[in-house]
């Protein structure tokens, strides 16, 4: 018998730890573990219980359950929900328990991955990638991302564009705005007239949630690729592994340039009244209210958007390049994550299911039913066409301007949105200079470099 969710959909992108919570949740990982790295007891082998995220995904994922059931006739599969702040600290004590999910759901970027790994409470996914032709079917960056001292120990599931700016398009005709060519701004002088032509028209700039742990490190995700060169933002993702030959830092000017683009928005009014004290879910219904004339988003909160039932049409385009004549890539988050924990009760059902669910059909049934955007690099793009016109623009546009990984997302939590970002809201703030935060991030680097810090599992 299946069990669903009722809870509301939330963002699912990836909430990072700071330090000092993710050290806290190595000791409760150890206190829950007792140090001990083998199965569980096993219980009874034709029931298994799947962990997944609050949203679209528990009710898509009913069509996986049937199907596997006629495969496994008497297999009792329940799904149990978990949101996302849970899944980004208080869910590391349950997946390191006896009373784990015989599959656990966790965003890959956060410090949940790296102490369940170093405290090895992952069991070994090589035979479900190699059964699923995974290395096959996802990016090489993916790949990458996904191994750890040549093993596998999550399965990647779904991939979401971050990024995009949604805009009110009767607010943009009401202020005489243009609509941008091919989703694109020139500068960041483009922006800055569109928030002056809004304001005269009656309504606030571009919506960001300074409140939340995620969206203004994605200003800053999406800034960096234009502000360095290709080779430079590759190193950017890399040169916190020791022995990187790289020498480049984050005092660099490309760095330094977007942390002053992201305070000057502040210091010209680009962002919303009250930004620092506004969370995503705020700045959302500010949007969707018709006050705002833009807000920050991506795949993901399309369909939290049309939620709000707003009473004007959208559109979308990408921020502006820091460098003149570079266009602004996609940044892809690819996170979200299946395991199977070390003590769970049935594993040799939990790896059948990922298997079985693991496929082009499940890609395009499931997950893009589900709101996100297929991981599978084979499946077609015309079906997507239940994810809505927007997002089928971005997926096209994504193949012209490129796709780039998401910084934030790559990097160690420990260097990443968990460092990041209360260091972009001091910024913000003005109680530090573009300078003196490049100058933090530097240091925070050469702590991971050197071991100080975690982030070699991460």
């Amino acid at each position: 018998m299946t069990t669903g969710t009722t809870s509301m959909p939330v963002p699912r992108i990836a909430r990072r730890l700071t330090t000092g919570a993710a050290a806290a949740l190595c000791l409760a990982l150890v206190a829950a573990c007792g140090g001990g790295t083998g199965l569980g007891a096993q219980g009874d082998s034709s029931k298994l219980r799947i962990q997944v995220p609050t949203g679209m995904l528990a009710t898509s994922m009913e069509t996986v359950i049937t199907d596997f059931k006629k495969v496994h006739p008497g297999t009792d599969i329940s799904l149990e929900s978990v949101d996302s702040a849970a899944s980004r600290g208080p869910n590391i004590a349950l997946l390191s328990s006896s009373a784990t999910p015989d599959i656990g759901y966790i965003q890959r970027s956060t410090g949940v991955w790296s102490a369940l790994l170093k405290n090895k409470q992952l069991q070994n996914l090589d035979d479900v990638w190699s059964a699923a032709k995974l290395a096959d079917n996802y990016a090489p960056s993916q790949t990458a991302y996904y191994t750890t001292e040549g093993h596998h120990y999550g399965v990647l599931y779904d991939q979401l564009l971050i990024n995009p700016i949604y805009y009110n398009v009767q607010a943009f005709q009401k202020a005489g705005i243009p609509t941008p060519a091919d989703h694109q701004l020139k500068s960041p002088a483009d922006l800055d007239s569109m928030v002056a032509k809004l304001k005269a028209a009656g309504y606030q700039g571009l919506g960001v949630g300074g409140s939340s742990p995620y969206d203004l490190g994605h200003t800053f995700d999406a800034l960096l690729p234009t502000a360095v060169s290709e080779s430079d933002y590759a190193s950017l993702l890399t040169n916190w592994k020791p022995g990187e030959p790289t020498t480049l830092k984050y005092t660099a000017p490309g760095v330094v340039q977007v942390l002053k683009t992201i305070q000057d928005w502040q210091k010209h009014g680009v962002y919303q009244t009250g930004m620092l004290g506004m969370d995503v879910p705020q700045v959302n219904a500010l949007f969707t209210s018709g006050k705002l004339g833009m807000v920050q988003g991506g795949t993901y909160s399309l369909a939290d958007l049309l939620s709000g039932k707003p009473k004007f049409a959208m559109d979308w385009f990408l921020l502006p390049p820091l460098t003149p004549g570079r266009v602004t890539p996609f940044d892809a988050f690819n996170g979200d994550t299946f395991v199977v924990p070390a003590k769970a009760a049935n594993p040799k059902l939990a790896k059948e299911f990922l298997q079985f669910f693991m496929t082009d059909t499940y890609q395009t049934d499931v997950v893009v039913k589900g709101g996100a955007l297929p991981v599978f690099t084979s499946v077609e793009p015309a079906k997507l066409a239940s994810l809505g016109k927007p997002i089928q623009e971005m997926v096209q546009l994504s193949k012209t301007v490129g796709l780039v990984n998401i910084w934030d997302s790559t990097v160690p939590s420990t260097l990443g949105q968990a460092f990041v970002v209360p260091l972009l809201q001091k910024l913000v703030s003005g109680s530090i200079t573009p300078q003196e935060a490049a100058a933090q991030m530097q240091s925070a680097l050469e702590d991971v470099q050197t071991g100080k810090v975690s982030g070699a599992s991460d």
